[in-house]
């Protein structure tokens, strides 16, 4: 990428490519290599989407996920769409769940003499406005959010790996793994290399070996 180039969408980028093998009669597999500390929920779940609609395009067609270094929160989230998980010995895995940031200033503002002045059409639309006192209604907005994205990636890994989030909370929240833990848990269902994953599918697929 240069000064003047457009900055390349990782995103969009791999869904053209999911959408293009979809396409291809010819395409009856997918590895998707992840090295990801993840991201935003919407392009996660778009990721994972995509990938469960080829599956399910025709019954022929698997996903092998290989995970790296690191397979975490939103590169977790996407990784369900898998058949089959594979992680390398020293990845690290999980992170299942959602995580909302902000500053607050208003002191800092005050000592310094920083006055805000925000024009708004409505009580909650500068909702966590750092330059003024948190405000425990928008907090409770937002937690609830946050608790329904929560919702819907904890039944995502739950219904994909065949977990009960009662029997085992701490999968749910937010802690990562070692491959050999996420092995445990049953978080992966291999630990292994590039090879693996390529031998892992052929023997999905049935095929003998892939290069």
């Amino acid at each position: 990428e240069g000064f003047f180039a457009a900055r390349s969408d990782m995103v969009a980028g791999i869904l053209a490519q999911v959408r293009a093998a979809e396409r291809d009669p010819e395409m009856r597999a997918i590895i998707l290599e992840v090295n990801s500390p993840g991201g935003g929920v919407t392009p996660s779940d778009e990721i994972y989407h995509a990938l469960r609609k080829f599956r399910a395009s025709r019954p022929d067609r698997r996903v092998v996920v290989f995970i790296r270094d690191l397979g975490a929160s939103g590169a977790y989230y996407a990784a369900m769409a898998g058949d089959f998980i594979i992680a390398e010995p020293t990845a690290v895995v999980g992170s299942v769940g959602v995580i909302m940031q902000t500053m607050n200033l208003q002191g800092l503002s005050e000592k310094i003499g920083i006055t805000d002045v925000t024009i708004k059409s409505g009580a909650n639309k500068d909702m966590l406005n750092p330059f003024q006192p948190v405000n425990t209604n928008q907090v409770a907005l937002l937690q609830k959010l946050i608790d329904e994205m929560q919702m819907r990636f904890s039944g995502i890994v739950a219904e994909s790996r065949k977990l009960d989030p009662a029997a085992a909370p701490e999968i749910f929240d937010g802690r990562i793994f070692s491959a050999h833990d996420a092995l445990n848990k049953g978080l992966i269902d291999e630990i292994g290399y590039w090879d693996d994953a390529l031998a892992r599918t052929a023997k999905l697929l049935d095929t003998g070996a892939l290069r």
